[in-house]
């Protein structure tokens, strides 16, 4: 028997893919010393969701055979939280947007301003989906995991109004505010004040600044619609039945620790709703994920940082890298390890994707003023001791000594 999807293996190995792409946005960040927590946090889970999406369908591709309970335990919780945590990414990117235009500045004015907005961005990106991927999941938890065949491991949940206000409620509310308070405002900014803002500041890229905007766009676009259908969906399937408030804890956990399989056949009875609604919650995570690699990936920050990487490896192998290799990576700029002197030009998009108050010291830079200068110095002495020769040799010839 073969897979059930007729499109496999093309779904694992986006995913996969896709993974990769979310490991190489983290790591350029990481060699600059540049974070901004939203866009962060937003690869960190897409990162893990991607892996798990493509273990589950590699290994349940054809069957919905009982086991991998540690992993089915690990992925149905994960599913939990990155079902939290793109939203919640999604409002930590237009609240620092906001912040950018509304303040004219990626600063905050004090210390105090800073650690507060560092810690509701914690807050929002990771603890808050680990509460809701934790106790509140398992105040609803119905099933240990389920199992689909063709899409792999999954959490249960038991319907319920509780369950809608304390769950299914923040794929909807975090996309609202971001729309309602940061993202309409930070245009109205924008069209009023930030232009000339960014065309006159030495500190912020008006490029990277639209970089980010567009990445905020795509995914409230992914967002706000999914989590409103999704929500709907939920409260009208209820088969002719009164929603309860809450189904009690003895009714909802008294199969809490049994596995459940279902079969592709038994997806699919479920209504072309229920299957296009698991391709496309699989789907939209590559997707978006493909797009932050194209906003983030493939500038010349990024490249250089992966030539710096390859020439790492190269180095640690023994290897040296071709003159054709060095003079494409002089192409994407001059990489040095040193301190970065400030420059006066702007910043660069890693700067710019640092943030309100989270800049750190960059090691990667251009070559500092003080060995330029010493450059200069070098060359002018040169210039001035061959000016003395010339003068010498002209005296001699006046004198006699050159015929």
């Amino acid at each position: 028997m073969g897979p059930v999807d007729p499109t496999y293996p093309l779904y694992p190995v986006a995913s996969t893919l896709a993974g990769l792409m979310m490991l190489f946005v983290l790591l350029t960040s990481l060699i600059r010393q540049n974070w901004n927590l939203g866009v962060a946090f937003l690869c960190f889970w897409l990162l893990f969701e991607n892996v798990t999406y493509a273990a589950d369908t590699i290994v349940w591709s054809d069957n919905i055979d009982l086991k991998s309970y540690a992993f089915c335990d690990f992925a149905s919780r994960l599913d939990m939280a990155t079902y939290i945590a793109k939203p919640m990414s999604t409002l930590i990117i237009t609240r620092r947007l906001y912040l950018v235009a509304s303040l004219q500045s990626i600063d905050l004015p004090n210390t105090a301003s800073r650690r507060f907005n560092m810690c509701i961005e914690w807050t929002l990106g990771f603890i808050f989906p680990l509460l809701v991927a934790g106790p509140i999941y398992y105040v609803h938890q119905e099933l240990r995991f389920v199992i689909q065949e063709g899409f792999g491991c999954g959490n249960a949940v038991q319907t319920s109004i509780l369950e809608i206000l304390t769950i299914e409620i923040w794929t909807v509310i975090p996309p609202l505010v971001s729309i309602i308070f940061y993202y309409l405002r930070t245009f109205y900014l924008q069209s009023r004040d930030t232009n000339s803002f960014l065309r006159s500041s030495r500190t912020v890229s008006r490029t990277s600044y639209i970089r980010i905007l567009c990445l905020a766009s795509i995914d409230l676009l992914f967002t706000l619609p999914i989590g409103i259908v999704n929500l709907v969906l939920i409260a009208t399937d209820t088969e002719g039945q009164t929603l309860p408030f809450y189904g009690g804890w003895m009714e909802v956990h008294e199969w809490a620790w049994e596995p459940l399989g279902i079969s592709y056949a038994e997806v699919q009875a479920g209504g072309t709703t229920n299957v296009a609604e698991n391709y496309f919650a699989r789907w939209v995570s590559v997707a978006l994920s493909f797009g932050i690699f194209g906003i983030f990936g493939l500038t010349s920050e990024a490249r250089a940082s992966y030539w710096s990487i390859i020439y790492t490896v190269l180095g640690l192998l023994g290897c040296k890298p071709t003159s054709r290799a060095r003079n494409l990576e002089a192409s994407f700029g001059e990489i040095e390890f040193g301190p970065r002197t400030q420059d006066s030009q702007g910043m660069t998009l890693g700067d710019v994707e640092t943030g309100v108050g989270t800049h750190q010291q960059s090691f990667v830079g251009p070559q500092s003023s003080v060995e330029k200068q010493s450059e200069v110095d070098t060359v002018l002495e040169g210039m001035e001791q061959k000016s003395d020769d010339e003068s010498k040799v002209e005296l001699r010839k006046e004198s006699g000594e050159y015929k």
